[in-house]
């Protein structure tokens, strides 16, 4: 008997744990000046250039969204997507938080911490 519950335990585990890993979960991480689409930095440089000389240690961020499907039939591994949801430049400015958000294609969304300003 114990064993049965035990190998049943073991399945509903894996069950779960297989499951778990194909639910999609939102990541963030930070990149280099390097890795940020051009779209975005053009944007970032056309709006917000006069900004950026007054923003302290600003860093950029890509928010994305990995996947992981299960491993397929005949031992073929599973595959993994990270797909960009937006990308975020992080900084202070007299003290504030700074956050200026743009879309992968390179559109502005928001910024934080700034005082109203015409985009240009």
């Amino acid at each position: 008997m114990k064993t049965l519950k035990f190998t049943l335990s073991f399945l509903l585990l894996s069950a779960v744990w297989t499951f778990a890993q194909t639910i999609p979960m939102n990541m963030v991480e930070k990149i280099r000046d390097e890795q940020v689409p051009v779209s975005v930095l053009k944007t970032f440089e056309n709006e917000f250039a006069s900004a950026k000389a007054d923003i302290k240690g600003g860093v950029w961020y890509a928010h994305f969204e990995h996947t992981t499907a299960i491993p397929g039939d005949q031992g073929k591994p599973g595959t993994s997507r990270a797909i960009p949801l937006h990308y975020s430049y992080r900084g202070k400015k007299e003290g504030k938080n700074v956050e200026i958000k743009f879309t992968p294609e390179g559109k502005w969304v928001s910024s934080k911490g700034l005082p109203d300003m015409v985009l240009n």
